[in-house]
């Protein structure tokens, strides 16, 4: 067995996965991914979820799943395929993430073993699964799978490229509109039914009618998609990419359905909808239309964000217009026109009740502009600061990530590294410390693993005792614990290594759902004989050593 306690099966090639595969379909859908593209999408870029810190990563997963589980699927018996399948079935790491309304999203990390499976599934039924999710013509859903650069296939967030002709489209659409239907799904991810993919796929009369999982793609993939959250049949696991290719497959037959009774004017963002409808009659049959077509999954609308908005709209209620309204001078960036944006996103903010304008602000603000797109965030170069204006914007940076942690995971990347300058450590080793006393205060587990995250990066030393880092284990969550380890190792904190040390090996005592919760730490302190012994295999290649990156 390998370190994810994936048992040993004859390895497949990247180009046997193409073998047979029919030009024709590739070239029709937008996605424009072989089975292969998806698979290394999936395992090497996919498994953890952006908003986990960075330091983590599955690179070179794909690789070890080829040699270990390549032929897994290939079994020609239908009881044992199951049988074998179901050696995969996990639970997973809970990661609760903080939205931009400062509540937490609880986020999955699957089992490697689990997630392998999941995605050779997809990868062996890719051809089925693009033909299915284009069927909507035109496509409502604006986020899909395709290259995003260096093998990964997904973000959440569309080019600026593409939100302006969103922004085209919309504009055409409200000609003749009266009316604009704004509707969400009531909680996903966690609402969709594994059963109901081969009834997208398959239709669910048919997909009724058998279990099988060799000659039904929506089987094996239901079955797959059940062992990420050991075996249940209620609810994806929100952050793996997979989530977002079984999640679609179910949405764009929605979308399809609502699409042969004459809807066409429709926008959808994940679970969000807008529809421009010509009266109020027809927004009122809209949201009949779609929350029938919702129930045919056993899914549901959620009232409280469903709503039918008059038109015309100031556009001042768009808080992306209005930031973009912003005239920054063409030279050097002064800290006064810095704070004015920053202020104005916060005023977007506070109307909102969110901190998604402070997260778009700091993203155009780490940027210079392209010409043609003067509200795009994904900008050319760094924009020109004085060191006033960078050390000022760092401080003002942090203030407001203290004050909205969700805000957090983007000062990296967008603040110390774009505008880093004499001091910029200090401040960072200050930053950290208050952001795990506030995340111990608060119980935001992931604001302390982002602070551990900084701290182990740019190689600091945290102004805390043994005492308050040690309250970190108590919030038992898997990611910070293994954060914190990595610190207390690196500096010697042996008390701290101990008690995090103390918590794996109570794992040993407990049940398999027990320790899969804590897959992660269980690789890094279990000895080879404790994981062999535990069904973990053996150690987990991607070990403490190489867990966090601490170049700057």
């Amino acid at each position: 067995m390998n370190s994810t306690g994936i048992a040993s099966a004859p390895a497949i090639e990247f180009d046997e996965l193409l073998e047979n595969l029919g030009i024709t379909w590739y070239d029709a859908t937008k996605e424009h991914l072989s089975p292969s593209d998806v698979l290394y999408g999936l395992l090497d870029h996919g498994l953890f979820n952006e908003k986990i810190p960075p330091c983590f990563s599955s690179a070179g997963l794909t690789q070890i799943v080829l040699e270990t589980m390549g032929s897994l699927l290939d079994e020609p018996d239908e009881s044992t395929l199951k049988k074998e399948i179901g050696k995969c079935a996990h639970d997973y790491v809970r990661y609760e993430a903080l939205r931009d309304s400062n509540i937490p999203r609880h986020l999955g990390i699957p089992h490697p073993q689990a997630y392998a499976a999941q995605a050779l599934a997809i990868s062996k039924h890719w051809e089925t699964i693009a033909i299915h999710c284009n069927k909507p013509d035109p496509a409502f859903s604006r986020i899909y799978v395709r290259h995003v650069g260096d093998g990964k296939i997904f973000e959440m967030n569309y080019k600026g490229d593409e939100r302006f002709q969103f922004e085209e489209d919309e504009l055409r659409w409200m000609s003749g509109a009266q009316f604009v239907v704004a509707a969400d799904i009531a909680t996903c991810f966690p609402s969709i039914y594994t059963h109901s993919i081969p009834w997208a796929l398959h239709g669910k009369e048919t997909a009724k009618g058998s279990d099988g999982l060799i000659d039904f793609a929506g089987n094996l993939l239901d079955r797959c998609t059940q062992n990420t959250r050991d075996r249940q049949t209620n609810g994806l696991l929100i952050g793996p990419h997979a989530s977002t290719i079984i999640s679609e497959i179910i949405l764009t037959q929605i979308d399809a359905d609502l699409q042969k009774k004459g809807y066409r004017e429709v926008k959808r963002h994940v679970d969000d909808y807008r529809f421009y409808a010509a009266n109020f009659d027809e927004a009122q049959r809209f949201i009949k239309d779609l929350g029938l077509g919702l129930r045919a999954f056993e899914m549901s609308l959620n009232e409280k964000k469903t709503k039918i908005l008059p038109l015309p709209r100031p556009s001042d209620e768009d808080w992306v217009l209005v930031l973009n309204r912003f005239q920054f001078p063409n030279d050097e960036l002064k800290f006064s026109e810095i704070r004015s944006y920053l202020d104005l996103a916060l005023t977007c903010g506070q109307t909102l009740g969110k901190s998604t304008p402070l997260n778009y602000a700091i993203k155009v603000l780490a940027k210079t502009q392209a010409k043609n797109n003067p509200g795009d965030p994904d900008g050319i170069a760094t924009r020109n600061l004085s060191l006033r204006a960078k050390r000022m914007y760092t401080q003002e940076a942090m203030n407001l990530a203290l004050a909205y942690p969700y805000l957090v995971p983007l000062l990296d990347e967008h603040v110390f590294s774009p505008y880093w300058h004499d001091g910029t450590l200090k401040k960072i080793a200050e930053f950290s410390r208050e952001l795990i006393r506030i995340g111990l205060h608060k119980l935001y587990p992931d604001t302390i693993a982002h602070a551990l995250f900084l701290v182990l990066k740019h190689n600091l030393v945290l102004d805390l005792d043994d005492k308050e880092l040690i309250n970190v284990i108590a919030l038992d969550d898997c990611v910070a614990n293994v954060l914190l380890l990595e610190y207390a190792l690196l500096r010697d904190r042996e008390k701290i290594a101990k008690a995090v040390k103390k918590r794996a090996n109570v794992l040993l005592k407990l049940d398999a759902r027990e320790k899969d919760k804590h897959w992660l730490l269980i690789y890094q302190i279990w000895s080879e004989s404790e994981l062999v012994g535990n069904g973990y295999g053996t150690r987990c290649p991607h070990s403490r050593e190489q867990t966090v990156h601490r170049d700057r």
